[in-house]
């Protein structure tokens, strides 16, 4: 974890039913804004060390081989490179499926900050993976935008094909 040294001090003097800072000794006050774009460079540097997925990302249409057997090609190419596939353990919804309640947990896909932006249904193709190789082959449908506003990451809700 990165921690961005604070270099200001605030005094708070009581004024009427607010508190004010006290500027009188030439500090800035503490700004909450400054705080998390100075912190966020070395936060999405910390982000991008947890991506051990290689990833392409793109249109893909279904082929055959020279052998007849189902191929699937890549047709347009959004973006190759690092990546993060995850599962949130705390998103977990319950659907009613034909036999009951099913549970249904939502895969992301994190890029890094910076990348390109991906459409929804473009295809997640897992190439390889350092951490985790049950990941590689498999495929997922980006099925909504990226987080958006101070991320370390572009976050992609995910559906596995």
């Amino acid at each position: 974890m990165v921690l961005v040294e604070l270099r200001c001090y605030v005094l708070l003097v009581r004024c009427g039913h607010r508190w004010c800072p006290d500027l009188r000794d030439g500090w800035d006050a503490v700004s909450l804004g400054w705080d998390v774009a100075a912190a966020l460079p070395g936060l999405r540097a910390e982000a991008e060390s947890r991506m051990t997925e290689a990833v392409t990302v793109g249109l893909f249409r279904d082929e055959t081989d020279d052998s007849g057997a189902p191929v699937r090609v890549l047709v347009e190419e959004r973006y190759t490179g690092v990546g993060r596939v995850r599962w949130a353990s705390r998103e977990v919804s319950n659907v009613t499926g034909p036999g009951g309640p099913v549970t249904v947990q939502e895969p992301y896909l994190s890029i890094p900050f910076g990348s390109p932006r991906l459409s929804d249904r473009d295809e997640v193709l897992v190439a390889g993976s350092s951490a985790d190789p049950v990941l590689v082959g498999r495929r997922f449908n980006i099925q909504g935008d990226a987080q958006a506003g101070q991320t370390t990451a572009h976050r992609y809700p995910l559906t596995e094909v």
